[in-house]
């Protein structure tokens, strides 16, 4: 890497990645980070060891994700994928991104990240790669409707109450939903509860 950040480098990296790439020590890369950081107003720290360039033409709140998950199987879903599928058009107040990993909240100078813990089985259908210059994966928007009515019928009534949806805007394909539904294998009180806020949401 450069000196200087340009068009030419990475829009979301860890400390250990730009060490690497310069050929330096972790620790020499940390303070080096550092130091551009004071002198840099695109260059943030998401939290340890994850840096973020903001000024990068490839940068966008969501290409971190990968990087914040880490070795955790993650993807953008929920309301966050609903919108930008076009599903919802009010702007989501935090990144929602369903992991394998512990539910928590982690807020960063480009935007806050909620991680919902979901079950290893819910990550093998419904998600793909965005079309975006750092991918990351995301639900659907038949997966992300199925995960939000799915996390809506936990105890902790999350999304009990939801934004108005266009699914039909969105391509929302009720069949699609359905084969979904099916490849999930959920229990026959989930998947009813399920049907019942879905013909609400889609009246």
């Amino acid at each position: 890497m450069s000196e200087q950040f340009n068009s030419s480098e990475l829009a979301v990296f860890t400390t250990r990645e730009f060490a690497g790439l310069a050929g330096i020590s972790v620790a020499a890369a940390s303070k080096r980070l550092r130091r551009r950081r004071e002198n840099s107003r695109s260059l943030v720290l998401l939290t340890r060891g994850v840096w973020a360039n903001t000024g990068h033409p490839g940068f966008s709140p969501m290409s971190c994700v990968p990087v914040l998950t880490g070795n955790e199987q993650g993807y953008v879903s929920f309301l966050s994928a609903l919108h930008v599928h076009g599903a919802v058009s009010q702007i989501p107040g935090s990144i929602q991104v369903a992991t394998t990993g512990h539910t928590r909240k982690l807020r960063t100078p480009v935007g806050t990240f909620d991680f919902l813990q979901m079950k290893p089985d819910m990550f093998l259908h419904g998600i793909e790669w965005s079309e975006t210059t750092r991918p990351f994966r995301i639900a659907t928007v038949e997966k992300a409707l199925l995960d939000t009515l799915y996390v809506s019928t936990r105890k902790s009534r999350r999304f009990a109450r939801l934004p108005e949806l266009s699914l039909e805007d969105a391509g929302f394909d009720t069949a699609r939903y359905r084969a979904l539904l099916k490849n999930h294998k959920l229990s026959v009180p989930i998947a009813r509860a399920m049907e019942a806020r879905l013909r609400t949401v889609a009246a």
